[in-house]
Formats: C-alpha cells, sequence, structure tokens
C-alpha cells in the first residue's frame, strides 16, 4: 500500500531539510489561489485548482497548461507523482514551461457558490461541488472518467495532442512534454504570422 500523499500532513520534514527555501504550493504573484487551502501539489510544483482561473493564468503568462486530473484517493496518482513527477527533467518543465492546474474529481469538503452551479450537459445533472465540475470537465472534454489523466492545452483550451495516463516510464513523460510544448510554439508562431 502507499502511505497519505504528503500534501495531506501537516509539513513535510524531508523537503523542509532538502528544500529549506520552498515557501509552497501555489503560484507566485499576489493572486489568491482558490483552493489552495485544501488542495496542494507535490515536489514544490505551483500551480491551480481551479480550471478556469489556471487558464486564465496560462493566457496571461503565455504558456501551455497541463490538466492533471487527479483525486486524494488516487493510488496510481500518487505513484505518477512519486516516480515520474519528481524525475528532475518533469520537474523542471512543469515548474518552468507549462501552468499546472490539478483537477481533482474526488474532494468532499468544496461546495461551489450557488451562482456558479450549472446543469452538466454530459450527465444532465446539478454540478454543486468542485470535485464534481471537475469530472464533469474530463468526461465532457475527454470522454473519461479515470485518473490520472493528464491533458496538454494551448492558450484557446485546445488540445496539443492525445492524452495521457499512468505510465511509470519518466523519459515517455518527456517526451510527450517536449511534443506538447513543441505544438504549442509551433502554433503560436503561426498565429504571429496571420
Amino acid at each position: 500500500g502507499y502511505m497519505p500523499p504528503m500534501s495531506t500532513h501537516d509539513f513535510n520534514v524531508v523537503e523542509l531539510i532538502t528544500n529549506p527555501e520552498l515557501e509552497g504550493d501555489v503560484a507566485e504573484g499576489d493572486e489568491k489561489i482558490l483552493y489552495a487551502d485544501k488542495l496542494h501539489l507535490p515536489h514544490g510544483i505551483q500551480g491551480y485548482f481551479d480550471y478556469e482561473q489556471g487558464m486564465e493564468a496560462a493566457r496571461v503568462q503565455g504558456k501551455p497548461a497541463v490538466l492533471d486530473f487527479t483525486g486524494h484517493g488516487c493510488v496510481n496518482c500518487r505513484e505518477m507523482e512519486a516516480t515520474v513527477w519528481s524525475d528532475k527533467r518533469v520537474m523542471k518543465m512543469l515548474k518552468e514551461d507549462f501552468i499546472v492546474i490539478s483537477l481533482y474529481v474526488d474532494d468532499k469538503t468544496i461546495k461551489l457558490p450557488q451562482s456558479e452551479w450549472y446543469t452538466s450537459k454530459y450527465s444532465g445533472k446539478t454540478i454543486k461541488t468542485l470535485a464534481k465540475k471537475n469530472g464533469d470537465i474530463q468526461a465532457c472534454f475527454f470522454n473519461a472518467n479515470a485518473q490520472p489523466q493528464y491533458a496538454l492545452l494551448d492558450n484557446r483550451a485546445d488540445l496539443l495532442q492525445p492524452t495521457e495516463g499512468y505510465n511509470l516510464d519518466a523519459d515517455n513523460y518527456v517526451e510527450f512534454l517536449k511534443r506538447g510544448l513543441l505544438e504549442y510554439k509551433t502554433r503560436i508562431a503561426k498565429e504571429i504570422q496571420d
């Protein structure tokens, strides 16, 4: 079995010893990161937990987005984080080249304000929680409901390449990120020419 993710602990002694300058797991700047008080990213990766806020940050910063469909209880997600996301090449790219948006699909605590409730086009149900919203995004856009699932998007929320799932080959994940980044740069260059 796997230990609960370190993000659920009050602190991580190993991280504090090896990275004393580590300041948290939210994006830089003065912007308040929605749900950062309850949701976390591993390895000091900074990012977002709300789709719209993360995509807006990607547009403003001119970077592609990594949608990380995950869950508190997702053992395969923790294994990917421990084995693949911990790879120095992957971590560098996630921290420098992309906006990471972790979309938890199983959180039981975060309710959406009533003004943000909506009826899912996929299921026809009223969406009232962040987890249901994130699951709805995954179902509507990717016709999937298994985690982990990783999607690379451009600033218009268009897919850069086919999504990836559970695969502990770090080299494969590096190539996945490189291909997405190359496609993103190609699209940006084309937009500049047009």
